[in-house]
């Protein structure tokens, strides 16, 4: 079995009571995406607990700090090994866009869901690349998403809807 099916079985945390994530970066994204995490449930009280598991970045130093302040459980240095581990259910990936292609399709070829933040790619090759990981990937229910934080704001939503009924005019 390989780890995809193992993740897939857990489906997105709908049959488990816990997520375990791993965020790998740091800087000022994965201060954001930390403040994220650590609120979620207290604005989607159904959605399932989520457990900072492990933050992981390249200076050890900066990095212990991080997981501190952010209130991550655990700081690694090998975002490789981050993603090989078992108990990891989604990475959320806030490095620089340079490393973002590499990193996701690793997290994917793995069975983890993965939260891509902006920019997805560096180019279109790159994006054409992750996003045929993330369709083989959703074979095996593993889910992925890019970090459009704004995707859902309702003010986004009537821009949207103008913009559409002026197009078709």
């Amino acid at each position: 079995m390989d780890s995809r099916t193992n993740n897939s079985e857990r489906d997105c945390g709908q049959n488990m009571s816990k997520l375990k994530v791993a965020m790998i970066g740091y800087g000022f994204m994965g201060k954001v995406h930390s403040h994220a995490w650590r609120s979620v449930n207290k604005f989607f009280p159904d959605a399932p607990e989520v457990e900072m598991t492990v933050i992981c970045g390249r200076s050890k130093d900066a990095l212990e700090k991080a997981k501190e302040v952010f209130g991550w459980a655990e700081a690694e240095t090998d975002w490789k090994k981050v993603i090989s581990r078992s108990d990891i259910d989604i990475v959320d990936i806030c490095t620089a866009g340079d490393t973002h292609e590499e990193i996701a399709i690793a997290a994917l070829a793995a069975g983890k869901h993965v939260i891509c933040e902006k920019p997805l790619a560096n180019n279109t090759q790159e994006a054409f690349t992750m996003a045929e990981a993330a369709r083989v990937a959703s074979k095996h229910s593993i889910k992925s998403m890019v970090a459009f934080n704004y995707r859902r704001v309702p003010a986004l939503a009537v821009a949207k809807q103008f913009i559409e009924s002026l197009v078709a005019c």
